[in-house]
């Protein structure tokens, strides 16, 4: 939708790169629009910008008046997977907090909120690395546990198990941190550091998670279990029963590694969204040994898969194309640049880095 920037709302999504006199961006695509960015288009003095149709809390867009001609607004275009995903976090939401008034868990409802974006998503799996787009500092709770249920479900499916396996896997993914609800308000909206007493609470949320499951009599224990264990390790060394390799069950092994992988993507009040590369490589580095390597193998194949011959950004504003990722170093691929026609390694840390996938 093409719209002038006085009639754009906050939480408006970018559609296309926004530029104003150089070559790189002023605000880039799939940017949630805050208060700053409408003052920065505005003294820019751009004069249209490219967004979706519906914004970031899921209701649809309707400026007061858009560049389209009168036969496209009568339109309704079908839905796509942004529209499907914003509305399935909505409905989280709703959902959430019901289970923090104290209500029971409707397993049906969070069935049914993850049927549209789970049938989108594998229409077009490349969208898996966009999620973490969308999440926003104020509602990450949410879109959390709607992108780690896609992403469970997703390597759950390239793991070749059942399609059961899957809906099971995203189910545990989405219910995983519904114990969250049952932590003190306080707690959760603390934008700083923890206090000790504070973070040992947070830690009780797979407890609180498991029983609220356990109280609908309508969940298998392959789901009770990976919500109980998402946050164990594989050496030992997570909580919160510490458990090893062998006691943790697969689902919960796909369940935490999705988790890792959102979170750490993800914008937060302390910490702005990261690159999938960099995140991957960083997951490799930080948490082998903790995370399970085969579940973890299957996500980096997934990344090389989609990136292969893909338009990418990079972090000093020049674009180019992936030729070649080492699957043992997915932040360091070889690239072309668009601008020189160069064939470059990328080299991590040492130099730009892949911001975001441009096109497939």
């Amino acid at each position: 939708m093409k719209v002038k920037p006085k009639y754009l709302k906050e939480g408006c999504i970018l559609r296309e790169d926004v530029f104003a006199v150089t070559s790189r961006p002023i605000i880039r695509k799939k940017t949630v629009l805050s208060h700053e960015h409408l003052n920065v288009l505005k003294a820019f003095m751009i004069t249209h910008v490219f967004v979706e149709n519906r914004l970031v809390d899921g209701t649809p867009f309707m400026p007061e008046e858009q560049e389209d001609d009168e036969e496209e607004m009568t339109q309704h275009p079908p839905e796509t997977f942004l529209d499907v995903y914003l509305k399935a976090v909505q409905a989280y939401k709703s959902l959430f907090q019901k289970w923090a008034g104290g209500a029971r868990v409707e397993m049906d409802k969070v069935r049914s909120l993850l049927a549209s974006p789970a049938e989108k998503l594998f229409e077009s799996p490349n969208q898996i690395f966009s999620l973490h787009h969308y999440s926003t500092k104020d509602d990450y709770l949410y879109h959390h546990a709607v992108s780690t249920a896609l992403l469970s479900m997703f390597l759950a499916k390239r793991m070749g198990l059942s399609k059961k396996e899957w809906l099971q896997a995203g189910i545990a993914g989405a219910m995983c941190d519904a114990g969250m609800a049952r932590i003190p308000g306080g707690i959760l909206q603390n934008k700083g550091h923890l206090m000790e007493w504070e973070y040992e609470e947070v830690k009780n949320h797979p407890y609180y998670s498991y029983h609220m499951l356990k109280e609908t009599k309508a969940v298998n224990t392959q789901i009770l279990l990976s919500v109980l264990q998402h946050h164990e390790r594989e050496d030992g060394s997570g909580y919160p029963l510490q458990m090893k390799t062998d006691n943790i069950h697969t689902l919960s092994k796909i369940v935490s590694t999705a988790d890792v992988y959102h979170a750490m993507t993800s914008e937060r009040y302390y910490r702005k969204k990261r690159s999938p590369y960099k995140v991957i490589d960083e997951m490799f580095r930080e948490e082998f040994g903790r995370l399970d390597p085969y579940v973890l193998q299957l996500l980096t194949e997934a990344l090389i898969t989609f990136s292969l011959g893909s338009n990418v950004r990079l972090s000093d504003g020049d674009t180019a194309t992936i030729i070649y990722i080492d699957e043992k170093s997915p932040a360091e691929p070889m690239v072309r640049s668009d601008t020189h026609q160069d064939i470059i390694q990328l080299q991590g840390n040492k130099g730009p880095f892949i911001e975001e996938i441009l096109q497939n």
